[in-house]
């Protein structure tokens, strides 16, 4: 019951509900993290996995403009939201609509890859891992964040404005019905895919976790 809720839900939320989505990620909070996950990752071909509305896939790409970005998401309401905020911003953003569990890239032909809330919506994350694994190149870089399993502090999380209280209690809502990482099992999730030095931490008022590892020589 828990998981066929859980893909009720995200069809909703990322097809015909996509506007309130992208109304809930387009703050400051939503940017300064996509920010910080863009710098974890090498150039110059960087894969944005679930890149959604594209508010977080354009920050990447405005703040590592000698970087290339490719965003993908298998949601056709997503990236048409995403193309029309790119064109909007005169961004140039080349948008994919693919599953990440075949990825429709060569081996070892990308730098890096971020995943802004990508992993626990997947049925078998680790099979999207070992799929990046194979497209990576050796020495380049993943990055994901994700729903943390720690405590979430609600009332610091609304220092940074109630939009984004309200997108933290929406996702924490939205990863019981799916999933939620600790850093420990985050880490050892990119490492049993072959990465090496990986490493997590927790962010946004333990809402979230970080993590980032390196596709090894």
């Amino acid at each position: 019951m828990r998981a066929s809720a859980g893909r009720a839900y995200a069809t909703f939320a990322f097809g015909r509900a996509a506007a309130v989505y992208d109304l809930l990620t387009d703050h400051e909070v939503w940017r300064r993290d996509c920010r910080e996950l863009a710098a974890l990752v090498p150039g110059p071909l960087v894969l944005d996995l679930g890149v959604g509305p594209g508010a977080g896939v354009l920050e990447m790409a405005q703040s590592s403009p000698a970087k290339r970005h490719l965003g993908l998401d298998v949601s056709d309401a997503m990236l048409r939201r995403a193309a029309a905020r790119a064109r909007a911003a005169g961004v140039a953003l080349p948008l994919l609509r693919a599953d990440a569990l075949m990825l429709p890239v060569r081996d070892r032909a990308l730098d890096g890859v971020t995943g802004h809330s990508f992993l626990y919506l997947l049925s078998d994350p680790a099979a999207a891992l070992a799929e990046l694994h194979r497209a990576v190149r050796p020495g380049g870089r993943v990055a994901f964040l994700e729903p943390g399993a720690g405590i979430a502090r609600v009332g610091e999380a609304l220092r940074d404005g109630p939009r984004h209280a309200l997108a933290m209690v929406m996702w924490r809502g939205m990863s019981r019905l799916h999933r939620r990482f600790d850093a420990p099992a985050l880490a050892g999730l990119l490492t049993s895919a072959g990465f090496a030095g990986a490493r997590a931490w927790p962010v946004m008022s333990g809402f979230g976790v970080m993590a980032t590892a390196e596709r090894p020589w």
